[in-house]
């Protein structure tokens, strides 16, 4: 699941959500917009509150192969 779809799916707003991670509320932005991806310790928190709703693989666009 992506992170923009849980916090809307759980109202939660992106100052919250950093606040709960311990992040600038700036860096959830770029979380959003694809600029930056989380570093492994902000990764494990983001799945640890997000109750493994959002996994690191969430933050990566995968192309998928053509059968």
């Amino acid at each position: 699941m992506r992170l923009r779809a849980y916090l809307d799916g759980h109202d939660i707003s992106i100052s919250a959500f950093a606040e709960a991670i311990g992040v600038s509320v700036q860096a959830v932005h770029r979380y959003l917009g694809g600029d930056r991806i989380p570093r492994p310790e902000v990764m494990q928190r983001i799945v640890v509150q997000t109750k493994g709703a959002v996994r690191p693989d969430d933050f990566y666009a995968v192309p998928l192969e053509a059968a």
